[in-house]
């Protein structure tokens, strides 16, 4: 039995029951945070593997801010997101594994604020899971069987392509272009039909239902390799062919050039050059024909095994290169002035020499450009720059006048 004794009782009632108003107050004054899904949602598809969700979440007014969100798939809990630090929804996703690949799934989100109260999203329901995109094909190789085939290898990396497409792209037209589509656990294939006289890059993805692999690595016919020699062949105009390669032999007596007879396609002797020479003009071509080199070194007593062989063909006509290229100082920059003396060309090319170093390509600009500015100089270094302009695969104008400036 209780017995309630005199006034100070009754204070003590009234303070409790007071506090317990207070605390009821608080509770239903706590603020319900607020979330909504964009995507995926009722009856889109889903791949395999991890998908992001797309939504807005937010606490009511005057809350402390959201704390973290919980994905249910199929009405399980699946993974949970931490809000970020600066207060910003995160990146959240929804991870679909092969097991469910061809099923119909359900999922929610459910967002918790800082006080503890939560809110689930509407449930997304009906989601087809379909397969995910193939891994990316790797490394792409090129081999020449042939002036006009080539064969290309690459490792397969993925195991759901339903095949996979080659693209090809001229170098003269620009533009990649699917030639082929493969069956899937295809690791090679030919390319053919070509000419000796144009450069041709290529690049592979793999595709299943779900869509395309990102591209492999590029390919192309000028990476073939030359071996020690690496001879290279460009044609300046209709008149001249510039041929270079690496003089790697010891003590030579000089070096043998070789060119094919246009109509025979039979390899006649055309040149001998000195000891330690990487360079040799042939002036001797015809317009509009297409001819193939090798190089050969010697000494007193043998000839050496050739290099390897590179195919050039000549342009139509002769053309004049840039002309007049000045150079001036701005600050911290160079800038570069020529003449375009022609309509033919399809880029321009800039090249730049540092100190006593070798000229290198440094700015390849659209046709009809007449100026140019480098801001990649230092102080106290003497530059060198010439220009020439590309009238197709691997065929150039005359270089320009080369200028040279000491950056102060």
């Amino acid at each position: 039995m209780i017995k309630f004794v005199g006034k100070s009782v009754l204070f003590v009632l009234v303070i409790f029951l007071a506090s317990c108003v207070e605390s009821l107050t608080d509770v239903q004054q706590s603020t319900t945070p607020t979330i909504e899904i964009f995507k995926p949602v009722t009856n889109d598809t889903v791949k395999v593997g991890k998908n992001e969700i797309s939504f807005q979440a937010s606490d009511g007014s005057g809350g402390q801010g959201l704390s973290f969100y919980e994905i249910y798939l199929n009405g399980k809990f699946v993974q949970r997101y931490e809000q970020n630090t600066d207060g910003t929804n995160p990146q959240i996703f929804l991870t679909v594994d092969s097991t469910f690949l061809g099923t119909r799934i359900k999922y929610s989100v459910k967002v918790y604020n800082k006080n503890g109260r939560s809110k689930e999203s509407k449930v997304q329901e009906n989601i087809y899971v379909k397969d995910k995109v193939p891994n990316t094909p790797q490394n792409l190789f090129l081999a020449k069987l042939n002036d006009f085939t080539v064969s290309l290898l690459w490792d397969d990396v993925s195991s759901n392509e339903t095949g996979f497409e080659l693209w090809r792209k001229d170098e003269g037209g620009g533009t990649y272009r699917r030639i082929k589509t493969l069956p899937a656990n295809t690791i090679s294939t030919t390319d053919g039909g070509l000419s000796a006289f144009v450069v041709y890059y290529y690049k592979l993805r793999a595709y299943n239902n779900s869509g395309y692999s990102e591209f492999s690595n590029e390919v192309s016919t000028s990476n073939i390799a030359g071996g020690p020699w690496n001879l290279t062949a460009e044609a300046i105009g209709s008149s001249l062919v510039n041929l270079k390669w690496v003089d790697f032999a010891v003590n030579e007596s000089g070096f043998i050039i070789e060119r094919t007879d246009p109509f025979t396609t039979e390899y006649k002797r055309i040149a001998i050059v000195p000891p330690n020479t990487e360079e040799y003009q042939d002036n001797s071509v015809s317009p509009s024909t297409g001819y193939k080199y090798r190089v050969a070194y010697f000494t007193n007593t043998s000839i050496s095994g050739y290099s390897n062989e590179v195919s050039i063909s000549t342009y139509y006509t002769d053309v004049a290169g840039p002309s007049n290229l000045s150079v001036s100082l701005g600050i911290n920059v160079v800038n570069l002035k020529w003449d375009d003396n022609t309509p033919l060309e399809k880029e321009v090319i800039v090249e730049r020499k540092v100190g006593s170093g070798q000229f290198q390509e440094l700015f390849k600009l659209p046709a009809d450009t007449k100026t140019a500015t480098e801001a990649t100089v230092q102080k106290g270094i003497i530059y060198q720059y010439r220009v020439r302009q590309s009238l197709g695969t691997r065929t150039y104008t005359p270089y320009s006048n080369t200028v040279q400036i000491l950056v102060q």
